[in-house]
C-alpha cells in the first residue's frame, strides 16, 4: 500500500510545480478562485491533523508535510499577486 501513497504524493507535487512557475512568471493570480484555495487549505489542514494524530508510516508524514508546504507556498503567491478590486 505504500506504493500507492508514494504515487499520490509524487503526482501531487508534480501537479503543483506548474502552478508555482505560472504564478512566479506572470505575477498574476486573479484567475484563481480564493474560495477554492481556502477550501483546499482547510482540507489539507484537516488531513494533516488526522495523519499526525494516528500512527502512519514515515512516507505519509513526510508527504503530508511537503504537501502542506507546497500548498502554503501557492497560497502565499496567490495572495501576493492577487489584485483586489477597489
Amino acid at each position: 500500500m505504500a506504493i500507492f501513497c508514494t504515487i499520490y504524493y509524487v503526482l501531487s507535487y508534480i501537479e503543483t510545480v506548474p502552478q508555482i512557475i505560472k504564478l512566479i512568471k506572470t505575477k498574476s493570480s486573479n484567475d484563481y478562485s480564493l474560495g477554492m484555495i481556502f477550501l483546499q487549505l482547510i482540507a489539507l489542514i484537516s488531513w494533516s491533523i488526522y495523519i499526525f494524530t494516528s500512527k502512519q508510516s514515515i512516507i505519509v508524514y513526510m508527504g503530508t508535510i511537503i504537501d502542506l508546504l507546497l500548498l502554503l507556498l501557492i497560497d502565499f503567491l496567490i495572495l501576493k499577486y492577487y489584485k483586489f478590486d477597489k
